[in-house]
């Protein structure tokens, strides 16, 4: 088989550091500080494992912004080939990158515990935001492949909430067509999945099927918070859900060529361990 674990590797956290240094399991690392300063501070640790580069957020005259592939302003950032973006790129050299599924609205903000978004500007239709998104990613993977990069490229799945912001993004249906349209593959953030799931009254395995097991190619293993009968997208290891080892048991049998990266800060020894046993025993 070739399953390979990871984790994402926060910047700022020292300890995460330590736990990545003394691991003799993990196959590569996820990032997605992409500021240049701080990975180029970075660069000992970086350059001793493979790189897997994820981008939710860019950056614009040092001014962070949710990626949203429906926006101008993400549009221009990705667009412009001497982005911090396109910088990052070059400095990490990944062999795969993914980017978050863009929203329903060209503007957005964020609330909640967990930083969820709203929509402020106009929700657009399902077909105008079909449309702007595959052009985004056109546009993405034009500038990737003109810097020779021939690795997988993904699309990240949103977690559901009713804000106007997440209108048809977070079904399964609409992933895969943008999957299938754009050629790219799905990163299935399973605490994502999980609190779309239960907003759309879906079994979390139907959900994964209707994406297309065979469009998934990295998952971000983790799992929502539960807190008085609300789910919140603070990532916690993927057992504290009840189901979480089965559906992760679910897609290493079914999906031999997978990139398993936990995405969570807390008790990653611990997920590396299993999720190392897990994947042997499906050997």
């Amino acid at each position: 088989m070739n399953i390979k674990i990871g984790v994402t590797y926060n910047l700022h956290k020292k300890e995460i550091e330590q736990t990545i240094i003394e691991s003799s399991k993990l196959n590569f690392i996820e990032v997605k500080n992409l500021e240049p300063s701080l990975l180029q501070s970075k660069k000992d640790i970086l350059s001793k494992f493979p790189i897997s580069m994820h981008v939710q957020y860019l950056s614009k005259q040092e001014k962070p912004t949710t990626l949203n592939l429906v926006s101008e302003e993400t549009k221009e950032i990705i667009s412009d080939e001497n982005s911090d973006l396109y910088k990052a790129f070059d400095f990490l050299n990944p062999f795969v990158i993914s980017f978050h599924l863009g929203f329903s609205s060209k503007i957005i903000g964020t609330e909640g515990i967990d930083n969820h978004n709203y929509a402020i500007g106009e929700v657009l239709s399902e077909e105008e935001v079909f449309e702007s998104i595959t052009e985004s990613f056109n546009i993405i993977s034009k500038m990737l492949r003109r810097r020779g990069y021939d690795g997988e490229i993904l699309i990240e799945n949103l977690d559901y909430h009713p804000t106007g912001a997440y209108e048809y993004v977070c079904k399964p249906e609409f992933i895969s067509k943008i999957a299938r349209k754009t050629g790219c593959k799905v990163l299935l953030d399973l605490a994502h999945t999980i609190i779309s799931a239960h907003a759309f009254e879906m079994n979390v395995i139907d959900f994964i099927e209707n994406i297309g097991i065979d469009l998934i190619y990295e998952v971000h293993v983790n799992s929502p918070l539960h807190k008085e009968g609300k789910w919140y997208d603070i990532n916690e290891p993927f057992y504290y859900y009840e189901a979480g080892k089965e559906i992760l048991e679910y897609l290493i049998e079914r999906n031999n060529a997978i990139l398993l990266n936990i995405e969570c800060e807390k008790e990653i020894a611990e997920q590396i361990e299993i999720l190392t046993e897990m994947v042997q025993r499906s050997e």
